[in-house]
């Protein structure tokens, strides 16, 4: 049987976007909310993104890699 993916209750649509903006590759936070403006054509804050990062590397879904430039990218896990 599969692992069974986290609900994300209340938090889904950000989370939602942030998988969906780092489908093609790693990013850094400032990337991820441009791309996701770029594709809903609503802002995402450094609050919402960042504290939807959280709770998804919470549940290993994503991974922050080694800092570039004084910023932290993020990747899908291998989940």
């Amino acid at each position: 049987m599969p692992p069974r993916i986290p609900e994300l209750g209340r938090f889904a649509e950000p989370a939602l976007l942030i998988l969906v903006s780092l489908s093609d590759g790693p990013k850094h936070g400032y990337a991820i909310m441009a791309d996701v403006e770029a594709g809903t054509g609503r802002p995402m804050g450094p609050g919402t993104l960042y504290a939807a990062l959280a709770r998804l590397e919470e549940r290993g879904l994503v991974e922050a890699l080694p800092p570039v430039d004084r910023r932290r990218p993020y990747r899908l896990s291998g989940l």
